[in-house]
């Protein structure tokens, strides 16, 4: 094997074994966005949709912990309204499979009336990545929603996520709410933020369990569950 052969094959598994994070979460961002991101710094972009009253939205955030850390704790859904701002009310109403499960929210909502809704949220590791997508079921008042949150791993030992939300207002909420509503996502990935750190920093046992909880929900056969129909 000459030596230039022997030099890109050692390239190529360097490049194999780098972490998929540059090349997944950060691509849409700039490189100035990107330095941002590592001081902490919130990115909010927006895009608009042909059709659609308010932009699909995406919230990068790097957060001091683990991938999957960071699922295990969202992955906690009946937790959600003990940190996620104005969520009154979050319950696992229907367990479909074991990473797959319909979850009861209340939210409160300035001006109009509370709204609650349902949603299907599903719990997926993608090699050293998670992601949680959600659809929208039914709702008092949201006519649509569906989104992601992908996680990847970042540099030393923490890690990047993209919050993604795209929602359909009913008629009278879309020029009422939107400025509020945009801003709730942005509170809602730094309360996600927050709530991660400080379960690493404060509660290591109940984080211990989380990951636990998430572990043997991924690595259970993906069966209905007859129980809770």
């Amino acid at each position: 094997m000459t030596l230039v052969r022997l030099f890109f094959l050692c390239l190529a598994a360097c490049l194999v074994a780098l972490p998929s994070a540059a090349a997944g979460v950060l691509e849409d961002l700039s490189r100035d966005q990107q330095s941002d991101l590592e001081k902490g710094d919130l990115i909010v972009l927006e895009q608009d949709i042909p059709g659609k009253p308010w932009p699909r939205v995406r919230i990068y955030k790097r957060i001091k912990a683990t991938p999957e850390e960071v699922a295990a704790v969202f992955f906690d859904y009946d937790q959600a309204k003990t940190y996620i701002p104005d969520v009154l009310e979050s319950k696992i109403s229907k367990k479909i499979a074991p990473c797959v499960v319909e979850v009861d929210y209340e939210v409160n909502v300035p001006i109009l009336r509370d709204e609650a809704y349902t949603a299907r949220n599903e719990m997926k590791a993608l090699g050293e990545n998670y992601q949680v997508s959600w659809t929208l079921l039914r709702a008092l008042q949201t006519k649509a929603a569906e989104g992601n949150l992908l996680i990847e791993p970042f540099e030393n030992g923490s890690s990047v996520i993209r919050y993604t939300n795209l929602v359909t207002p009913s008629s009278g909420m879309a020029k009422i709410l939107k400025g509020p509503a945009l801003f709730r996502m942005q509170k809602t990935v730094l309360a996600i933020g927050e709530k991660v750190e400080k379960q690493k920093s404060s509660y290591p046992a109940e984080l211990a369990a989380q990951v636990a909880r998430l572990r043997e929900a991924l690595e259970s056969p993906i069966e209905a569950d007859t129980k809770n129909p």
